[in-house]
């Protein structure tokens, strides 16, 4: 703690700049920093150093990681920072003035900050009155931006405006113009949160007639806009009272609850009366955020106008974009040409061939718009943008290139408005506008310093895996590789679990990388990835994309499934198994050259096979396992056919064949000796047909002199034709009625063969 308090006192400007960083990553680290809290003379000396020396530097670097270091004391300190706001509010009140833009907008986001953390937005305001006597007249116009900043990110209930007003009013005469605009602007965020109780409060002020026409008038305009906002504290919370208060509780006020067309509210108040409320709805506890549905309602919810002319939408065009590269232009006239955008859009500008160089031409307008200190026109930047991207689709490649940083950047604002208008944004525009080159610029972000930059990265980075083809991400798998291995290993749970999402949806891509990255990781995560896989559906890992063929990929791999005579379902494991179980030797063809102990050894094989053991494949089938096949390739034609062998000997005639539809055929079969004509076609047919299968030997596995030499098809098609078997008429397999007809030709030379082996028997008997 006392090293971290000689690096914050030190003057030396160089060296700030060196170790600023150090310092926040030593605050934000709580076991390194675990004496901060207790040494609270050294907190004030720091927070007092931080405040004075860095925030209030002429250099604007040092001043910004001075904020930064107050900030970063906000995150850790929470609301135990409250006692240091009276030691940051002078220095942080004189930075919403100064000449750069960057330090004025991460001073607001600083104060705005405090109000959700530390205190409660009437105690930070309370103490910031005497920002409206300012010497600086840019910090005077600053405060005016931070009041209505506040109003629309916690509403008018969280200040008690009564106090707040008389300071306003008297800035209607300031001899600054901006200040003086300033003023009215917050006059007018403060009737569109209240209502008409301002304009009568204002009456009684003694301001100027011609003031208060120009005030009224304005008040007007946003009346007829349709931008009012209705408030809990209605007129009603004003019956006892001449000055305007939104933040006055009552028992009839604190105990209603906030209408649901409201979208600016109180998010984390810290008011005694707001104890007793109800709680608001998610969306209106999350302080005026928004979403994709927000923003497609307010796609069409603009003034409808006509275009007769290329020429008409290039001057319209031209004028919207003087109007919003001019910030010194009212913020409700910018937020009117954003919305004249969608209104020329849906009046068919992308049809005109002058539009797509006028949309070149805006997008630096709509970059500044997006950084603008209002959240009124960031928000309606924003629904600007993801209508141009839902309309162009990939025409609007160049422009999100262009703003995509920017609306990153609006992230990690403390600003519920600002930072949902953003995310919708972008959420909207990687929907429809599937660009390659913005994939780097969101993997870009998936390592930032911010943990909810990071958590909103990796949710955009599964959007695109989820919704774009796998060719418009082929030229990033490199980096997208890299990316999710990042976010796998991610020191935030929450960025973690969506990387593995994002990891799954990658591996409907690109499986081989994927597997590879899967190989590359410890065994900690890679348990980490399969329970996720195990805990939600594997098919919405997929990309809509690839689903269909992926899905036709998996039916290849996984068990067959076939319907059972009950009409259930069950796996091709189960089939075999069942089959191998419960076919008893009655069932079996009966054959008079069949060699006895070849069958012996067949059902003690038989026996010892386990009853789950699928066929992967068509190809691992075992040789002549026609049996096999016989109940998803028979069954199909609703039949059942039988194979019935004779309960005599293995030398004995078969009387007769039965088919299902009892039709019998008297076969006479020749008769022979148990292992003679080993190598006879008759051998030869038996390892091809009528043989018990066995389930578990493969064609790698089987030797060749038992191999079936009868030319059969291995592929994996599930067709279930009958002639596919090889089934003609009769029923049974072509091959077996083709040596059928050769037997007839073969018979004398078989007799031939048979009594000269006999002769040879006596002959050597007599011997």
């Amino acid at each position: 703690m006392e090293n971290c308090l000689a690096q914050v006192l030190q003057k030396d400007m160089g060296r700030r700049l060196q170790v600023g960083q150090e310092i926040i990553d030593y605050i934000l680290d709580q076991e390194k920093s675990h004496d901060l809290e207790q040494d609270q003379t050294a907190l004030d000396k720091m927070v007092d150093g931080i405040a004075s020396s860095w925030v209030n530097s002429s250099n604007f670097k040092v001043a910004l990681l001075g904020l930064d270091l107050l900030s970063a004391l906000v995150t850790r300190l929470q609301d135990r920072f409250r006692a240091q706001v009276g030691t940051v509010l002078p220095s942080l009140i004189d930075r919403l003035g100064d000449a750069k833009d960057q330090v004025r907008e991460q001073d607001q986001s600083l104060l705005l900050k405090i109000m959700e953390q530390a205190a409660s937005p009437q105690y930070i305001w309370d103490r910031m009155l005497g920002g409206f006597k300012h010497k600086n007249n840019r910090t005077r116009e600053g405060v005016c931006l931070c009041l209505i900043t506040t109003l629309n990110t916690y509403g008018a209930q969280a200040l008690t405006l009564s106090k707040i007003v008389p300071h306003i009013c008297n800035l209607l005469g300031d001899p600054t113009s901006q200040v003086r605009d300033g003023a009215i602007s917050c006059l007018v965020e403060i009737y569109r949160h209240v209502g008409e109780r301002v304009r009568l409060d204002l009456s009684k002020k003694g301001i100027p007639q011609s003031r208060l026409n120009v005030i009224f008038s304005r008040f007007d305009e946003v009346q007829r806009s349709g931008n009012m906002i209705p408030s809990s504290g209605s007129d009603k919370n004003f019956e006892d009272e001449d000055s305007v208060d939104g933040g006055r509780s009552s028992s009839s006020s604190s105990s209603k609850a906030p209408p649901g067309g409201r979208r600016a509210v109180m998010s984390s108040v810290r008011r005694p009366s707001s104890a007793s409320s109800t709680k608001s709805t998610a969306k209106e506890a999350a302080a005026g955020a928004v979403d994709e549905e927000d923003f497609m309602k307010a796609f069409e919810d603009v003034p409808s106008v006509q275009i007769y002319s290329n020429r008409e939408l290039e001057d319209q065009l031209t004028k919207i974009r003087e109007v919003l590269s001019d910030d010194k232009h009212d913020w409700e006239h910018r937020v009117v040409a954003l919305k004249k955008v969608r209104s020329l859009m849906l009046a068919g500008a992308a049809e005109y061939e002058g539009f797509p160089q006028q949309l070149r031409l805006l997008e630096a307008a709509f970059k500044m718009s997006a950084k603008d200190l209002r959240s009124q026109v960031v928000r309606e930047a924003c629904i600007t943008l993801g209508h141009l991207s839902s309309l162009l689709r990939n025409k609007f490649d160049h422009g999100a290139e262009s703003v995509m940083p920017i609306l990153l950047n609006l992230v990690p604002n403390s600003a519920k408005v600002m930072a949902t208008s953003g995310v919708a944004a972008i959420r909207l525009i990687l929907r429809h506008t599937h660009y390659p080159r913005l994939i780097p610029i969101i993997t870009s972000n998936c390592t930032s310093k911010s943990v909810a930059v990071r958590r909103r990265c990796y949710e955009f980075l599964d959007l695109m895996l989820q919704e774009w083809q796998t060719n418009t991400l082929e030229r990033h798998v490199a980096v997208l590789t890299e990316t999710i291995k990042k976010g796998i290993h991610d020191a935030d749970s929450e960025a973690r679990s969506i990387a593995r999402k994002c990891y799954w949806g990658f591996h409907g891509h690109y499986s081989r990388e994927a597997e590879h990255l899967f190989q590359a990781l410890e065994s900690t995560y890679q348990k980490a990835l399969q329970s996720y896989l195990k805990s939600s559906d594997s098919i919405v890992s997929l990309p809509q994309s690839d689903r269909s063929s992926s899905s036709s990929q998996e039916s290849l791999n996984r068990p067959l499934s076939v319907k059972s005579v009950i009409g259930g379902s069950i796996t091709r494991s189960k089939l075999v198994g069942t089959r191998v179980s419960t076919t008893p030797g009655s069932l079996q063809r009966s054959r008079s050259d069949i060699d006895v102990n070849a069958a012996s050894s067949s059902k003690s094989r038989l026996s010892t096979v386990p009853a789950s053991s699928p066929f992967s494949s068509a190809s691992t089938l075992p040789p002549g396992s026609y049996a096999s096949l016989d109940g998803a390739a028979g069954k199909s034609d609703g039949r059942v056919r039988t194979r019935r062998q004779s309960s005599g000997s293995v030398g004995g005639a078969s009387p007769s064949v039965v088919d299902s539809r009892g039709r019998s055929r008297a076969k006479v079969v020749s008769q022979s000796q148990p292992g003679s004509r080993s190598s006879s076609p008759g051998k030869l047919l038996g390892s091809g047909y009528g043989r018990i299968p066995r389930a578990t030997v493969s064609v790698s596995n089987t030797p060749t002199d038992k191999r079936s030499r009868i030319p059969r098809s291995q592929g994996c098609s599930r067709e279930t034709s009958p002639n596919r078997l090889g089934l003609g008429k009769t029923g049974r397999p072509a091959a077996f009625r083709k040596f059928l007809d050769f037997r007839k030709l073969t018979a004398p030379f078989y007799l031939l063969s048979a009594s000269n082996t006999s002769m040879r028997l006596t002959k050597a008997l007599h011997n």
